[in-house]
């Protein structure tokens, strides 16, 4: 495509990338739940990208980005996570805000400015949740796992926030509340398999994540003999 993608095309590339890049199916059903928008509309904006070649639907009804379907949706995720470090750790604006200001602003930085504003930034690896910026993904620790899988007992660093997370406000609020955010460490008080949560307890208080949240906390776990 050589004009500027509109804006309904750019939220669902970024939306499928965010999927595909945390390794979840993006499939026309989780769209229509994440955009919060009909399966007909839904339908007809993939049948759009799908005719402009920018997405590919495999038999099990995946959706998979070609080639410029990816350069596009890599481009926008570029600029919505800078916007993000910007709002965050220069405006001063609150951590758990500054995804949903990003969506709205991101769509009117051009090339120049986007490349201006990562040089301002000192070329962030990634957002203020810690979802690197593509090409960045490196920047995530090797022994990184989630936190649904470790133990009561643990010791645990936050590394990233998932950005599917980012789309509830309240949630967001809730986990810079409790001090889930990255950089800060929590013990694993309790991990209930009947109940599927996980309780952590920090200077922030306690928090009980049901473990559908928790599988999408990138934790590192904290060795206190080295402490």
């Amino acid at each position: 495509m050589k004009e500027r993608a509109s804006i309904v095309v750019e939220e669902y590339l970024r939306m499928i990338y965010s999927l595909v890049s945390s390794g979840r199916p993006a499939k026309a059903v989780n769209l229509v739940k994440r955009l919060k928008s009909s399966p007909s509309t839904v339908h007809a904006t993939l049948s759009r990208l799908h005719r402009d070649e920018l997405i590919t639907i495999c038999d099990k009804k995946e959706i998979e980005l070609t080639s410029e379907g990816l350069l596009l949706a890599e481009r926008l995720t570029r600029r919505h996570r800078l916007v993000e470090d910007f709002l965050c750790n220069t405006l001063g604006i609150s951590w758990h805000e500054v995804h949903e200001h990003a969506h709205m602003m991101e769509h009117g930085l051009t090339p120049l400015v986007e490349e201006k504003l990562a040089v301002f930034l000192g070329f962030p690896k990634s957002c203020p949740h810690g979802t690197p910026l593509p090409g960045e993904d490196s920047h995530l620790p090797d022994d990184m796992r989630h936190l649904d899988s470790m133990e009561a007992g643990d010791m645990v660093e936050i590394v990233v926030v998932d950005e599917l997370l980012e789309e509830s406000l309240d949630l967001m609020k809730f986990l810079q509340d409790k001090g889930i955010v990255p950089g800060r460490q929590h013990r694993v008080l309790e991990k209930t398999d009947v109940t599927k949560t996980v309780v952590l307890e920090s200077e922030s208080g306690q928090a009980t994540l049901p473990f559908d949240i928790a599988e999408k906390i990138g934790v590192i776990n904290v060795d206190l003999t080295h402490s």
